[in-house]
């Protein structure tokens, strides 16, 4: 499956965010969807798809963070557990 164009990356990061709420999977920071980058929870490098299934919602930090890492290895944390970056929440900044 070809990537999308912008105006269905547009359209999927819309019915993540209604899906899952408009948040971060990973640190569940709020934002609006246009914030927020597609992540593959099976990195494309293992699993080339774009179904939703396979798809969340993401801050750049958390994404950048979780890179080529396999989902079982990041399971979604209770909320407030991790900040973005999966920085563990109360962690001095860097």
């Amino acid at each position: 499956m070809s990537a999308p164009n912008a105006r269905r990356r547009r359209e999927i990061r819309a019915e993540l965010a209604e899906r899952d709420g408009a948040r971060c999977w990973y640190c569940a920071t709020p934002a609006g969807p246009d914030a927020l980058t597609i992540d593959h929870l099976i990195p494309q490098s293992r699993l080339r798809t774009w179904l939703l299934a396979a798809l969340v919602l993401a801050c750049a930090p958390c994404n950048e963070a979780k890179a080529d890492t396999l989902p079982q290895a990041l399971l979604r944390p209770a909320p407030g557990r991790f900040g973005p970056g999966l920085v563990p929440a109360g962690a001095p900044a860097a």
